[in-house]
């Protein structure tokens, strides 16, 4: 690796610490540290029987998932490359790489004096600097080819790149501005509905990875609302959509809203993720609909609609 590269490389890191920060993550020591390598031999490349090299750590998060009920270690890998330096097999190198470090971070007497017990997740964050010739589509079908060879404890590794990181660089810049027009804004975890219930309702100030891959992210704030005779506060819903919004989906979307008691508001703000112009008669469509139906059952819930910026 050039001096350039590896320039780039703490750079990007840098960049990628300061995007999980801002979703509220928690940073566990230091960036760029080595932990050693306690399976050289199963951890060896083609070329060599055993490995020679302690493992790079370029940054390692935590949070308390409440899906999960319990604290969630994420060792995080950073890679900046040129659209040609990014194909099935860079990535399922990226990938091995990242699994190899994970098993290695689970027995590191450096992470445990850190007080980290455990590392079963990764992020794999890969920034292409040729953005006009970023392919989405093309990700896709490498990630849909790339296989994981299965071990006897499962290692969760997601990957994001410039589709998800423009997508959560989004996120943040709203937050922010939710935040400054708020007395208090927060991420909102439903009950698991789908596990009937094991976790329990809850806000946080920080997103998981599960909302950051998903399709609707909630959240609920208050507002402070003055008049002349003094003033009041306003409870504000949210919903962050990033699907596209066809009138199927929107519908799909507000079941959820109902079994997950959103509507328990003045007012639902619906946060689409760009500009949506082609979508617009199907949002319209929605929108009309659902205010005769809150009309009929007398509530006084309104529903807004903005967009994000689509970087």
């Amino acid at each position: 690796m050039s001096e350039q590269q590896q320039f780039e490389g703490e750079k990007w890191t840098t960049q990628t610490i300061k995007i999980l920060r801002e979703l509220g993550w928690t940073q566990e020591g230091t960036s760029n540290f080595d932990i050693k390598c306690s399976f050289k031999t199963a951890h060896g490349s083609n070329e060599a029987k055993e490995r020679k090299n302690d493992h790079g750590v370029d940054s390692l998060f935590s949070y308390f998932d409440p899906f999960l009920q319990q604290e969630l270690n994420v060792l995080v890998e950073s890679k900046k490359r040129v659209w040609s330096g990014i194909s099935k097999s860079t990535i399922s190198s990226f990938i091995n790489q990242l699994r190899t470090t994970i098993e290695c971070a689970n027995v590191s007497e450096k992470l445990h004096e850190l007080g980290v017990n455990g590392v079963d997740t990764g992020l794999l964050m890969v920034w292409c600097n040729e953005v006009e010739k970023y392919d989405y589509e093309k990700i896709k079908e490498y990630l849909s080819e790339i296989e994981i060879p299965s071990k006897t404890k499962p290692i969760t590794i997601y990957v994001a790149t410039n589709h998800e990181i423009l997508k959560w660089t989004s996120l943040i810049e709203y937050k922010k501005k939710l935040e400054s027009e708020s007395k208090e804004f927060n991420f909102f975890f439903p009950s698991d509905y789908y596990r009937k219930f094991k976790s329990m309702s809850i806000q946080k100030n920080y997103v998981n990875l599960v909302q950051l891959y998903s399709s609707y992210i909630f959240g609920k704030s208050t507002r402070e609302v003055r008049h002349s005779n003094g003033s009041f506060i306003q409870n504000v819903n949210h919903i962050f959509f990033y699907a596209e919004p066809t009138k199927k989906e929107l519908e799909f979307m507000y079941q959820l809203v109902s079994e997950f008691q959103i509507e328990d508001a003045d007012e639902l703000q619906i946060h689409m993720y760009g500009d949506q112009s082609q979508s617009r008669e199907h949002i319209d469509a929605f929108i009309r609909e659902r205010k005769e139906i809150i009309k009929r059952n007398n509530s006084n819930l309104e529903i807004k609609v903005d967009y994000m910026d689509e970087f």
